[in-house]
């Protein structure tokens, strides 16, 4: 039996990366994109490689002013009651709505269900994660992007997150984008062992 545990450990190991590739595959291609508002993003580098800290801009309550909408009344319950601390104390996550425009960038950030009903054909379900048990601790999907060693001027410009979110609000960070939604395909410019094309 012993001489057979390394080959068992290899297999075992081998299913567990399929399943997570396979669940992946699936959650992308079972889901809907949504952009998200990035607020100044912070380079760093780590002994793995690059990566960008994001900062989200959910628009908690309030609406870029840029923005006009037909006001529709939520009814009740009042949002306060989702922003006491009772709401977010000792949850993995929480769930949220959000309120899309037409290119489906995210507009407003609720905890109120009642969002979806207001509002049925420009809203979603997206779950947030919630380490620090404060509402101010609240993010989706990934608080990094991780890149290629070199890559951090061309994605430096990012100004949004693309989020992959099925339909119970299960978000995954796919990319970060410009101001008109395009990716930067910054691999595909950039050659690491040659320097940027020119």
């Amino acid at each position: 039996m012993k001489k057979f545990l390394p080959l068992i450990l290899a297999v075992l190991s081998i299913t567990f990366f399929i399943v997570m590739i396979a669940r992946h595959e699936g959650h992308l291609g079972n889901s809907k994109s949504i952009y998200v508002k990035l607020k100044p993003v912070d380079p760093r580098s780590i002994i793995q490689g690059d990566y960008m800290a994001l900062n989200y801009h959910l628009y908690f309550g309030d609406l870029p002013p840029t923005i006009a909408l037909t006001k529709v009344r939520i009814s009740e319950p009042d949002e306060s009651e989702y922003l006491k601390r009772e709401y977010f104390y000792n949850q993995h996550s929480v769930m949220s709505y959000v309120q899309l425009d037409a290119q489906r960038k995210v507009i407003r950030t609720s905890f109120n269900p009642n969002l979806l009903t207001a509002y049925p054909n420009v809203s979603a379900r997206l779950v947030l994660k919630n380490p620090e048990n404060t509402f101010e601790g609240l993010y989706p999907a990934a608080r990094s992007f991780l890149f290629a060693e070199g890559l951090e001027p061309c994605y430096r410009n990012a100004q949004y997150a693309e989020l992959k979110v099925q339909e119970n609000g299960q978000p995954l960070l796919v990319g970060l984008v410009d101001e008109n939604l395009q990716p930067f395909q910054c691999e595909q410019n950039h050659a690491w062992w040659k320097g940027p094309k020119t």
